[in-house]
């Protein structure tokens, strides 16, 4: 399959920073991919070089295998999208729909026609009349979406999208993203810094530090093999315990021998998991004693002060120990990492 957008060794400024660096990725037509990354890491500066608000020092975009590099935004079959939307506040939500389609000059019947198809689409058709400050942080955002499809962009780049937004809303922009994916099949580049957002959304992750492209795959490759100690960090890989290697699958730590996923290299470095990466458990192989348990909605985690040093564990909130309890624990081989010294 021929890609939608295609990045190759794209170089840009951003900041005091050395900017972005050697970029490459291609995303195809109905695909979604993701870019995670850290504050700061030159996300918004990705997209506004795709779109063409940044000028690239170096490296080429091709949109439908047309080399758009040096073409004003305008002429890239491309929307970019800010965090924060920016709606005609004089204008009703169909008449901000409408605005692309003025501009194209399409005849008045069938620019109605469209707009009730992207409302509906974006169910909210029963905002159509309503004016930008009437609206909450959701709708305001699929308004947002609709005006851009309404342009029948090739690409469509949202700039976290999220932010901002409560929980229930968020899982309405999530909605909307995916209509718009299975219905008019752009090629999407969503960038993000919030762990859940990309795994519930991407088709592909490409994880974005300090302006480079540091790793590109499928959400659970990402998520369960991080190539880095960085980005075990930003995927969620919140325990690090120091550990020596020896070339076999299990490092030495101040707790015991820890098993880990895969043959190490010898020498010093980190072992890392996240909090689903153990369990308590009465026949566990190490110990540590509760020095807090942090109820959130969905979960309960465990905190343990262990020889190696502070390990933080998911747990069932039916079986729980108390704070002080000496307990016993397990960690999985599967998804403990071992991180070789720098």
């Amino acid at each position: 399959m021929t890609a939608m957008v295609e990045v190759r060794s794209l170089a840009a400024p951003f900041g005091e920073s050395a900017g972005l660096s050697d970029i490459s990725f291609s995303v195809d037509a109905g695909e979604l991919l993701v870019m995670l990354g850290p504050s700061g890491a030159g996300k918004t500066t990705l997209l506004r070089t795709v779109a063409g608000f940044v000028a690239a020092t170096s490296g080429h975009v091709r949109i439908a295998e047309r080399d758009v590099t040096g073409l004003p935004p305008e002429m890239r079959d491309a929307v970019y999208l800010h965090q924060s939307p920016v709606l005609f506040p004089h204008l009703s939500v169909a008449e901000n729909v409408a605005f692309p389609l003025r501009v194209r000059r399409v005849n008045e019947t069938r620019r109605r026609e469209r707009v009730s198809e992207l409302l509906e689409s974006m169910q909210i058709l029963e905002l159509a009349d309503r004016l930008p400050r009437t609206l909450s942080g959701g709708q305001r955002n699929r308004v947002s979406l609709a005006r851009a499809l309404a342009a029948d962009p090739m690409v469509l780049l949202l700039d976290e999208p999220f932010s901002g937004l409560d929980p229930g809303l968020r899982q309405d922009v999530r909605d909307a993203i995916r209509v718009v994916q299975r219905t008019s099949a752009p090629a999407i580049v969503v960038v993000t810094h919030d762990l859940d957002d990309a795994a519930m959304l991407a088709d592909r992750i490409g994880v974005l530090i300090n302006g480079r492209l540091c790793q590109i795959g499928n959400p659970r490759d990402v998520m369960t093999r991080p190539s880095s100690e960085e980005i075990a960090k930003l995927v969620g890989f919140t325990n690090t315990l120091a550990a020596r290697a020896d070339g076999t699958e299990s490092v030495e730590t101040a707790i015991g021998r820890v098993r880990v996923c895969g043959e190490t290299v010898s020498g010093p470095g980190v072992v890392m998991f996240r909090t689903d990466g153990g369990r308590l458990t009465p026949d566990g192989e190490f110990r540590g004693r509760v020095t807090a348990i942090t109820t959130r909605p969905g979960s309960v985690t465990v905190r343990l002060h262990s020889a190696a040093g502070e390990v933080e564990l998911a747990a069932e909130s039916l079986r729980l120990p108390n704070v002080g309890d000496e307990v016993e624990f397990a960690l999985h081989p599967e998804h403990s990492i071992f991180f070789p010294a720098s």
